[in-house]
C-alpha cells in the first residue's frame, strides 16, 4: 500500500513541539529512543540519536535512512510518522479523538503525541519530549503500557476513573524484564498499567512528581487508548538533552 503524505492542518497549539521517536527490541520486547521528530513553524525535521547510530544492530527507519548522514527536513510530515496520524477517513475518528481527550480538528504532532502513533502489530511508538532545564516545569501526557496484561478487576478499575483523580508512580519490582520498570496505580496501589520505558529516566530526574488521571475509558475503545495519564513535576536535572540525548 503506498503511504501519502500528510498535509499539515493550519490550527497550531505551540510554535514548535518535539516528539521522541522509539521503537521495540524484538528481542527484549523495550522501547528504546532512537530520534527526535520536531516541528516547528509548519516544518518538520527528524534526527537519530548519535548513540543509536553507534548501536552494532543499528537498522534505519522505513524512508528515514538519509537522516544517517544529518537531520532530514520537510514541509510535509514524513510518511512513516504521517500514516500514524488519525485518519478523517476512519469511522472512529471522532470517537478515538474524544478518547484522547483532543478537538477534532487537532494539529498531527497533537495526534502523535496524545495516541503515541501506534498502529496494531508496529515496533514504533512516539512521545512527548519538551526540551527542559534544571529547575523547570515539565508537563507531559502518556497512555499506560500493558493494560491488556491486567487482571479484570484492574481493567474495570480504569472505567472507574475520572480527570485529575491522583495515581501513584510504583516500581514494579517482580518485572522480570525490566527491574526499573514503573507501574501507574491508584491510590490503593491497583495496578493500572506501565509507564513507557522510555519515560522512566525522565520521571526519576523530576521533584515533586504529580501523576493524574487525564483522560479513562472504558473497554470500548481498545486496551491502547483506555488511560491517559498526566505527570508533571520539577526538573533536577536535564530533560530530553545533554551528552545522552545528542543527536547527529
Amino acid at each position: 500500500m503506498t503511504s501519502t503524505v500528510f498535509e499539515p492542518r493550519a490550527r497550531r497549539v505551540a510554535s514548535s513541539m518535539r516528539l521522541l521517536v522509539t521503537t521495540r527490541d524484538p528481542h527484549t520486547r523495550q522501547y528504546r529512543p532512537v530520534g527526535f521528530l520536531t516541528e516547528e513553524a509548519g516544518h518538520y525535521t527528524f534526527a537519530y540519536l548519535r548513540r543509536e547510530l553507534e548501536r552494532s544492530d543499528f537498522r534505519p527507519l522505513p524512508g528515514l535512512v538519509a537522516a544517517t548522514k544529518g537531520p532530514m527536513s520537510s514541509g510535509h510530515l514524513f510518511p512513516l510518522f504521517a500514516e500514524r496520524v488519525i485518519s478523517s477517513r476512519r469511522p472512529d475518528r471522532r470517537d478515538s479523538f474524544e478518547a484522547l481527550g483532543l478537538p477534532i480538528d487537532a494539529a498531527p504532532m497533537e495526534v502523535l503525541a496524545r495516541s503515541h502513533g501506534q498502529r496494531v502489530g508496529d515496533t514504533v511508538e512516539l512521545l512527548s519530549a519538551p526540551s527542559v532545564g534544571i529547575g523547570d516545569d515539565v508537563s507531559f501526557t502518556f497512555l499506560t503500557h500493558g493494560v491488556r496484561y491486567l487482571a479484570e478487576r484492574e481493567q474495570e478499575r480504569i472505567s472507574d476513573l475520572v480527570p485529575l483523580e491522583p495515581l501513584r508512580l510504583v516500581v514494579d519490582h517482580g518485572n522480570e524484564v525490566n527491574p526499573k520498570a514503573q507501574l501507574v496505580t491508584d491510590t490503593d496501589e491497583i495496578r493500572l498499567g506501565w509507564l513507557p520505558d522510555p519515560l522512566i529516566d525522565v520521571v526519576e530526574s523530576v521533584e515533586n512528581p504529580q501523576v493524574v488521571v487525564e483522560q479513562a475509558n472504558g473497554p470500548e475503545v481498545g486496551f491502547h487508548f483506555r488511560l491517559l495519564v498526566r505527570f508533571t513535576g520539577r526538573a533536577t536535572a536535564e530533560i530530553f538533552s545533554g551528552p545522552s540525548w545528542d543527536t547527529l
